[in-house]
């Protein structure tokens, strides 16, 4: 027989019966399968962030009147501001702007309040101390400047100078006479969001933290300025330079909190 042919005749006949009956080789242990690392990378990336403390919805005044320096600065360009300046803040204790943050500046008889995240204010009012007609008229014509929707220029410009508070889309428009409780003797043209305002209360932490004391040899503010609405129980005033951040109320000074 031709050699090559019983070697290919072996073999066939040997895969025919299964093969050689040698021991099988020992398995080795299965190991854990790893997932793939492009996998792995995505599924890091996609990953949820740590959760952070969310920062406050944007109050309704954001896009319906200018930012906080704009506002500063056309109040400063008129022509009874030029002795304009930034006073403290008293705290105040109660009414709808209790515990709120401010800043405030007055020149001669009138006065700006801005109230809130100076970024976001929650709401601003312009008032003035013995003022005619022609001066408020004056006040709400520069309010109307620094509206930034036809409509609610319109609404202002409609808002009765004696006596007056309209809603419209979530902002109180509201004219105060020098007759309210809450007035001490000035006129006052205010701009606000209702629930933006009592979003911006600060806590008992954060007032301990945007708060000082006033010194005792320091001139109080006049008790005719709407800083206190009532007199205060205590001397607090806020400090000058705060900002609102996601954890709440922080001073953007340099002095270390009282």
């Amino acid at each position: 027989m031709n050699p090559r042919v019983a070697v290919v005749s072996a073999v066939l006949t040997i895969a025919s019966l299964g093969g050689c009956k040698t021991a099988p080789s020992p398995k080795p242990n299965p190991t854990p399968a790893e997932a793939p690392k492009l996998q792995s990378a995505s599924s890091a990336l996609e990953a949820p962030a740590a959760p952070r403390a969310a920062r406050p919805a944007q109050p309704r005044t954001e896009g319906r009147l200018a930012n906080t320096g704009l506002i500063i600065d056309t109040f400063g360009t008129r022509h009874w501001a030029k002795d304009l300046e930034q006073t403290p803040s008293s705290v105040i204790e109660t009414g709808i702007f209790r515990f709120v943050p401010y800043l405030s500046y007055r020149a001669d008889r009138f006065e700006l309040n801005i109230y809130g995240d100076p970024m976001h204010p929650a709401g601003v009012e312009i008032g003035v101390y013995a003022g005619k007609a022609s001066t408020k008229e004056e006040i709400r014509d520069l309010m109307v400047g620094l509206l930034q929707r036809p409509e609610d220029r319109e609404l202002v410009r409609h808002l009765s100078l004696d006596e007056d508070e309209l809603v419209r889309e979530g902002l109180t428009f509201k004219v105060t006479p020098p007759t309210a409780d809450d007035a001490y003797g000035g006129w006052w043209l205010s701009i606000y969001d209702v629930n933006a305002v009592d979003k911006a209360r600060a806590s008992d932490d954060e007032l301990q933290v945007i708060t000082v004391t006033q010194p005792k040899d320091e001139p109080q503010a006049p008790a005719r300025t709407k800083h206190s609405r009532r007199p205060s129980q205590s001397p607090r005033v806020y400090v000058p330079d705060y900002s609102r951040e996601a954890d709440g109320y922080i001073r953007t000074d340099t002095e270390d909190p009282k």
